[in-house]
């Protein structure tokens, strides 16, 4: 299970959907704690009871879509507590019986949330390009349906393909992808759809889009686009503390890369006050780079308070990788080995380490 919740931060993004939250919660409910988030279950089922994993109906009636429904909640119902468990196999055969249902009965709700989690996993553990099968085959079925294109949750969809097609080095795809999903947007926003759904995935294309940038080494388009999707922020209301926290943490590696110190400093200290707000168990990673960039600055002792802090609270937090990268800075500059120079550039790490 270590695997998959290493693999799972990777398919978390800014905009965070329902779908997502809940996979996330299944999969690392012992690593991240975030209090802000209560997950609605978009299934129906009725408190107490238990329905087998099929149809149900009496000899001399016919199955109603109510039934249909009422089953596949149920089948919803399982496949959570199949994740909860840690039995995603389980979990899996689960969620394809209930498409089955669906496409057998013609009724197809919740269909598209059971492909989102089907993709997710596959994601999370390193199957792309089952994933990518996945959403290529919801996003034909939802238009087949009469689903517009610009529709969010194919938007939604056709960015998660891009970041597989970026993952997968395949950058035509993933550059017509990201920018596909950046013009929905924007038409949308500028015929006066101001929504916070229509918002936030503005934001979420923007933030991959420019991730992706960054793992091609256009960091001025990507700083660009991130600062582009912070600004926007500020416009809407339901960007999370969390998730301001992590566009901040992304700025300041990207002004680290451009060597603009001074404003990675401002950048990370604000996602630090952030991080303290919510009690974020991500801040020695936050302490860990504020140390870094102190660094960079030529500011050895205020370097060292920070690393200390981020080594201990790592230690507390048993978050090994950070506490070791900590200490080993500790001793470059205890040793004088650590470099003080404005030219010299930390390696940028993917936002989606962060929890």
């Amino acid at each position: 299970m270590s695997h998959l919740i290493k693999a799972i931060k990777q398919i978390v993004p800014v905009y965070v959907t329902t779908n997502h939250r809940r996979l996330l919660s299944l999969l690392q409910r012992k690593r991240i704690k975030l209090p802000q988030i209560r997950l609605k279950s978009p299934m129906y089922f009725i408190p107490g009871s238990f329905v087998l994993p099929t149809v149900s109906c009496s000899l001399n009636s016919e199955v109603t879509q109510f039934d249909v429904e009422e089953n596949i909640g149920h089948l919803m119902t399982l496949a959570r507590i199949a994740l909860e468990k840690g039995e995603v196999d389980k979990a899996e055969a689960i969620l394809e019986m209930g498409i089955k249902i669906c496409e057998e009965y013609q009724t197809y709700f919740a269909m598209s949330y059971m492909y989102d989690i089907l993709a997710s996993i596959s994601f999370a553990m390193g199957n792309y390009n089952r994933a990518e099968t996945l959403l290529v085959q919801v996003i034909e079925k939802m238009i087949q349906l009469g689903v517009p294109e610009y529709d969010t949750q194919i938007v939604d969809f056709k960015l998660r393909l891009s970041r597989i097609y970026s993952v997968k080095n395949e950058n035509t795809l993933a550059e017509i992808g990201f920018r596909n999903c950046l013009r929905t947007q924007e038409t949308k926003i500028e015929n006066g759809d101001t929504s916070t759904k229509t918002g936030m995935l503005y934001i979420n294309s923007m933030f991959w889009y420019s991730l992706h940038k960054v793992k091609n080494n256009e960091y001025k388009t990507a700083k660009k686009l991130i600062d582009d999707a912070y600004s926007y922020s500020t416009k809407i209301k339901g960007l999370s503390p969390y998730q301001e926290m992590i566009i901040l943490y992304t700025l300041a590696d990207l002004n680290t890369q451009m060597e603009e110190f001074d404003v990675a400093l401002q950048n990370m200290q604000s996602a630090i006050l952030l991080g303290k707000g919510i009690g974020s168990l991500d801040l020695p990673k936050c302490y860990l780079k504020l140390g870094k960039i102190y660094i960079k600055l030529g500011s050895t002792s205020v370097a060292e308070h920070w690393l200390t802090e981020a080594s201990t609270l790592a230690d507390l937090f048993n978050d090994r990788e950070v506490y070791e990268d900590a200490e080993a800075t500790l001793r470059e500059i205890t040793d004088g080995t650590t470099y003080f120079s404005r030219t010299t550039k930390v390696s940028l790490k993917d936002v989606s380490e962060t929890e």
